[in-house]
C-alpha cells in the first residue's frame, strides 16, 4: 500500500501549501504555516478497502480516495487557518475599533417599534387567570408560558408594543372576585393566551365596597415590563406578566411610555376630584425611582389623560361643570421633549357661536406628532368637532361643528387628517374633520367603541363593546390602511 500512500500524501502537503498561501494573514503567520506544511510527514492513514475490482487489481476505496479526500482535508486545514487567523486578528484588534460587520439588535417594546399612539382613554391590558385542564402554550424565547383564555373574558382596553404585540384587559367568569384579566397576543390578535392579573378589582366591572385597590389602565412598555394602574393604585410586571407588584404609595391618573420614559400623572391623594393638583412624574422603565417635573400653573382640575407619540406629549386635565370656577374649564399643556418641559395651552376649543363654553373631552397624539383634541359644548343639543395642531401645541386649528350631539368621548388619530371619534357609532374623518362617515354600516366595520389606537401611521385598533357594567362584550377590529377597512376578531 505504501506505493499508493506516498504519492497521495505528497499531493495533499502540496494542496494544503497552495491553500495556506490564499489565507490573508500576517506575513509571519503566513510563513510559518507553510513551513509547517513542508515539514509534516508524508504520512496518512490508509482508508478502508472497498470492493475487490478484477479490473485495475485495486480496491474500490482506493480508487476514490484521492476524489474526495485531498480536498476534503484541504478545506478542513484551511477553515482551522482560517479560524485561526480571526481570532488572532479579533485580539489583536484595539478596544475601540467595531468588528467588521455586526449583528443587528432585535426591536425593543417600548419603543423602538413605533411608539404606540395614544387612544382617547389610557391603554390597559389585560391578563386574566389561566385557567386549568388545558395545555398552556410554551413560552417564547424569555416570555412567560401563557394560559388558555378565561372563559367569558369581555375586554375594556388594550395595548400594544409592536403591530403583532399586544396585551388585553378585561375581566372574566370567576367564583370570587377580583376577577381581572390579563392577555397577550404574538399575532396581531388571531390568537390569545391568558397571562396571571395583579390582585385588583376592574373598576369598570366590579363593585368595591370600602377600601381596595382597582385598576382601569394597562400599559406595556416593551415585551418585559407593563403597568396596571388607576387614580388609587399602581402594579408593575418586570417578567412579562409573570409577577406583578403593587408599588408603594404609588397610582396614576394616566401612564404613558414616552421616549424610553415611563410617564404618569398623580393626584395629592386618591378621590380627589374636582380638585385635584396634578403632578406629572417621569421614571425609567422598569424603575421604582419618579422624579417630579414641573408643571405650569393651573394643573388643578377633576380628572387627567396624558396622549403621546415620540417625543410629543399632551396632557388634558379635564374639567368638571360643578367643580366651581376654579375646576370647572379643561387645560391643555404640551411637551415635544418627551415630558422634560411643558408649555401651557389652556383652554384650546374655541367658544360656540353663542358665547356658551366648550369643553376640551379627549386628546390625542398621532404617529406624525399631531395633537388633536375633541371639543363638546356645554350647550345641550351642541355638536361636536375637533381641533388639531401640526406644530406642538402652538396652535390649534378648529373643524365645522359637524359631528352631532351624541353622547361619546373616544379619540383616536392615525394622523393630522384621518381622524376616528366614538359617538354613537364610530366616525372616520379624512380631511381633518372637515367631513364624517360611519365606519360600522352594514358590519363592515366598528360600531361604538370604548379604545382606539394606531402604532403605525395605517395600522390600528378600534375595541367595539355592546352592552355595558358586566353586561359588556369586546370585539377588536384592526385596521391596515388606517381606518379604510376593518378586520374582526374575538378573544376566545
Amino acid at each position: 500500500m505504501s506505493h499508493e500512500t506516498e504519492p497521495a500524501a505528497v499531493q495533499l502537503r502540496e494542496a494544503l501549501l497552495a491553500e495556506a498561501r490564499t489565507v490573508t494573514a500576517g506575513p509571519a503567520f503566513t510563513e510559518r504555516v507553510i513551513g509547517a506544511a513542508k515539514a509534516s510527514p508524508a504520512t496518512v492513514p490508509t482508508p478502508f478497502p472497498g470492493p475487490f475490482s478484477a479490473d485495475d487489481g485495486s480496491f474500490a476505496g482506493q480508487r476514490g480516495w484521492r476524489s474526495w479526500i485531498l480536498p476534503a482535508a484541504a478545506a478542513a486545514v484551511v477553515a482551522v487557518l482560517l479560524a485561526a487567523v480571526l481570532v488572532g486578528t479579533s485580539l489583536l484588534r484595539p478596544n475601540h475599533e467595531p468588528p467588521a460587520t455586526q449583528p443587528s439588535p432585535p426591536p425593543s417594546s417600548s419603543t423602538s417599534a413605533p411608539a404606540p399612539s395614544a387612544s382617547a382613554k389610557p391603554t390597559p391590558s389585560a391578563t386574566g387567570p389561566t385557567g386549568s385542564g388545558a395545555p398552556s402554550t410554551p413560552a417564547q424565547g424569555g416570555l412567560p408560558a401563557g394560559g388558555p383564555v378565561p372563559a367569558g373574558f369581555r375586554a375594556v382596553d388594550l395595548t400594544w408594543v409592536s403591530t403583532d404585540f399586544g396585551f388585553a384587559l378585561g375581566t372574566a367568569q370567576c367564583a370570587t372576585p377580583p376577577c381581572t384579566s390579563i392577555l397577550r397576543t404574538l399575532d396581531g390578535g388571531k390568537s390569545w393566551v391568558g397571562l396571571p392579573a395583579p390582585k385588583a378589582m376592574l373598576s369598570q366591572t366590579d363593585t368595591c365596597s370600602g377600601s381596595c385597590d382597582l385598576v382601569t389602565h394597562l400599559r406595556f412598555a416593551n415585551p418585559d415590563v407593563g403597568y396596571a394602574f388607576s387614580f388609587n393604585a399602581l402594579f408593575m410586571t418586570t417578567d412579562g406578566g409573570r409577577h406583578w407588584t403593587k408599588q408603594p404609595g404609588g397610582s396614576a391618573y394616566s401612564l404613558e411610555i414616552v421616549d424610553g420614559m415611563a410617564l404618569r400623572v398623580i393626584g395629592q391623594a386618591p378621590s380627589c376630584a374636582p380638585g385635584c393638583d396634578f403632578k406629572v412624574q417621569r421614571s425609567a422603565i422598569g424603575s421604582t425611582d419618579w422624579q417630579t417635573v414641573a408643571l405650569p400653573a393651573g394643573a388643578r382640575n377633576a380628572d387627567a389623560q396624558l396622549a403621546a407619540s415620540g417625543r410629543t406629549v399632551a396632557l388634558a386635565t379635564l374639567g368638571h361643570i360643578t367643580g366651581g370656577a376654579q375646576d370647572a374649564a379643561s387645560v391643555l399643556f404640551t411637551s415635544t421633549d418627551g415630558g422634560a418641559s411643558w408649555r401651557k395651552v389652556g383652554e384650546p376649543c374655541p367658544r360656540a357661536s353663542g358665547g356658551g363654553e366648550v369643553d376640551t373631552v379627549a386628546v390625542t397624539v398621532a404617529t406624525d406628532g399631531s395633537i388633536t383634541g375633541l371639543c363638546t359644548p356645554r350647550e345641550a343639543g351642541g355638536a361636536k368637532f375637533t381641533i388639531t395642531s401640526t406644530d406642538g401645541g402652538a396652535h390649534f386649528a378648529a373643524a365645522p361643528a359637524s359631528l352631532g350631539a351624541a353622547t361619546g368621548d373616544v379619540l383616536g388619530a392615525a394622523s393630522a387628517t384621518t381622524l376616528l371619534v366614538s359617538l354613537d357609532q364610530l366616525y372616520r374623518s379624512t380631511n381633518g374633520g372637515q367631513h364624517w362617515q360611519r365606519t360600522g354600516s352594514g358590519g363592515k366595520g366598528p360600531g361604538a367603541a370604548s379604545w382606539i389606537g394606531f402604532e403605525t401611521p395605517s395600522v390600528g385598533r378600534v375595541l367595539e363593546v355592546s352592552g355595558a357594567g358586566t353586561e359588556a362584550s369586546g370585539t377588536m377590529w384592526t385596521t391596515t390602511d388606517a381606518g379604510g377597512s376593518w378586520r374582526a376578531s374575538t378573544f376566545g
